[in-house]
């Protein structure tokens, strides 16, 4: 009598789906295993490596969606052969995931482990870079504080029925059950036509489906209100921080906890409130994260956060540590040669930070004087002021602007001798700090350096702070960063750059077609990102690996 023939048999010995067997094999599955009962009781569950050997291949083979996940099972061999020939539903799947987001977000380090030890991690150049996911939230659900305020109200006021006299409770209480059956019936026709018997649950529960809408409008109410927290909070932090610097109180008027910076209101996504309206240079804006991401020349994804921030300038030191902190664990200690990373990261604070390797950053050129020179009929007036023919408010009647830039103009482009060559760029530091040094000393005041270098007060302020060493001036250190950048050594690493990272992106969003994240709230995509990101380290390891 012949046996059935395994599904096993029928792929290739060097096949993908043997690999992911193999490699869950020899990972760590004990924080999946802890989240399950010990004692026997309690409903039967799938083996929990069985399953993230499914989430896995899934993932390798660009499908993140439970339900296609769930038809692969039965339709794909590859996957019947990972799956041993069990067939988890959809539902099953996406709670998997759901329940084990932090122990999946873990084997990050571990896949990184393994490409260690055979030998694909070389960090001697580290390229960080970000790149912009959507997140599974519509840019049209986004809502002014006060309109969910007023939808939250307008919820709450449905709710106190308890406040009517008994007669017209029973009828409103009719009225009510009557719309909520009919709403159900119509809720549950619509998901059943759509989904079968169930949805999945891919969401965390406060946040799942219309049901909850009042819980999640809460959630986005309080995003808004700890946004207005973090800046206030930020605010006085640095106004501390520079009266200590000082050694004064700063004058001017103190930041105010109910103030906004912003010109326009601020804004919270009701599907997702951890997601943010993000710019996209020429392609408009999307409703998405920042996902974060360090590279080596070999394109082993080595670092793999999520952000809600669109200017990737404050990530650039949290990355070049994290980078440090995971090659260390994963058993690689010959530390960082080099991060590298494109002008999107330049900060005078960034580029002299000790982040324990070289660091090269291209810098951003500063646009000077952003203001069209004045056209000659304007001069004429200004030469008039600057004669003392004109006063200068006279001549802001004249040319209908203020004495204030009047004054300015007249500074900028007229000297004792009539009119002067104006600069085209901001003095350099061998120019400028001679002078300063002189208002540190004071020998001159700031409204003297501030003529004869023509600049700004906030611009003499910095320089001063500068010469005190009280902070880096940002000329100085993109000077200093010119310099290191145009060295011929340096120069090469920084080359690198481009093919390190760019292709590690290339590779999750076309080939993965990974481009918007499956999840929602900034723990879950986290999670999400560094599953994309074990996965992309997994197929380079697979191709490293003789069969």
């Amino acid at each position: 009598m012949l046996m059935p023939p395994s599904v096993r048999e029928w792929l290739p010995g060097d096949h993908l789906a043997f690999f992911v067997l193999d490699t869950v094999a020899e990972l760590d599955l004990a924080e999946f295993f802890a989240a399950y009962r010990a004692d026997g009781r309690g409903g039967s569950v799938y083996d929990p490596a069985m399953m993230l050997a499914v989430l896995l291949y899934a993932y390798c083979t660009g499908e993140r969606s439970s339900r296609r996940v769930e038809r692969r099972l039965v339709e794909d061999v590859a996957y019947r052969v990972v799956a041993a020939n069990q067939q988890p539903d959809h539902a099953t799947i996406a709670r998997f995931r759901a329940r084990h987001q932090e122990a999946i977000a873990g084997l990050f380090g571990q896949v990184l482990g393994l490409c260690v030890k055979a030998g694909l991690v070389d960090a001697g150049v580290v390229a960080i870079d970000g790149t912009k996911i959507a997140a599974n939230a519509s840019f049209f659900a986004n809502r002014e504080g006060k309109a969910l305020a007023k939808e939250l109200t307008a919820m709450a006021e449905h709710s106190q029925a308890g406040q009517m006299d008994p007669g017209d409770l029973v009828d409103a209480a009719r009225e009510v059950a009557k719309a909520v059956l009919a709403e159900a019936a119509a809720v549950d026709e619509a998901e059943d036509a759509e989904h079968g018997d169930a949805r999945g649950d891919e969401l965390p529960v406060e946040w799942a489906g219309g049901r909850d809408r009042r819980a999640r409008i809460r959630a986005a109410l309080d995003e808004l209100e700890s946004q207005k927290s973090r800046d206030y909070e930020s605010r006085m932090a640095e106004r501390a921080k520079k009266e200590a610097g000082l050694g004064r109180k700063l004058t001017g008027p103190k930041p105010k906890e109910d103030a906004a910076r912003r010109s326009k209101p601020r804004r919270a996504n009701t599907t997702d409130p951890h997601s943010r309206i993000i710019a996209q240079a020429s392609k408009g804006v999307m409703q998405g994260y920042n996902a974060q991401t360090a590279a080596t020349t070999a394109q082993i994804v080595v670092a793999a956060e999520v952000t809600a921030t669109t200017n990737d300038q404050p990530h650039f030191v949290p990355m070049a540590t994290a980078v440090s902190e995971n090659l260390t664990d994963a058993g690689h200690n010959d530390g960082v040669g080099a991060f590298v990373a494109d002008a999107g990261y330049w900060t005078a604070a960034n580029g002299t930070t000790g982040v324990g390797a070289e660091v090269l950053i291209a810098t951003k050129k500063p646009s000077w004087r952003k203001a069209d020179k004045p056209d000659d009929d304007k001069l004429a007036v200004l030469a008039k002021v600057n004669r003392g023919e004109l006063s200068q408010r006279k001549a802001g009647e004249i040319l209908g602007v203020s004495y204030t830039w009047v004054r300015d103009m007249t500074k900028r482009y007229f000297g004792n001798d009539g009119q002067r060559i104006t600069r085209s760029a901001e003095p350099e530091p061998a120019e400028w700090i001679p002078v300063i040094e002189q208002v540190a000393r004071g020998e001159m005041s700031k409204r003297a350096a501030r003529d004869e270098l023509t600049v700004s007060d906030t611009r003499i302020n910095a320089m001063l702070a500068h010469v005190r060493g009280e902070a880096t001036d940002p000329t100085v250190a993109r000077k200093t960063m010119d310099t290191k950048l145009a060295d011929p050594g340096n120069a090469e690493l920084y080359k690198q750059r481009a093919s390190s990272i760019e292709p590690v992106f290339g590779n999750i969003k076309h080939n993965l077609r990974f481009r918007r994240f499956a999840r929602r709230s900034l723990p879950a995509v986290h999670s999400e990102w560094r599953l994309i990101c074990t996965v992309h380290n997994l197929l380079k390891l697979q191709q490293a690996t003789p069969a």
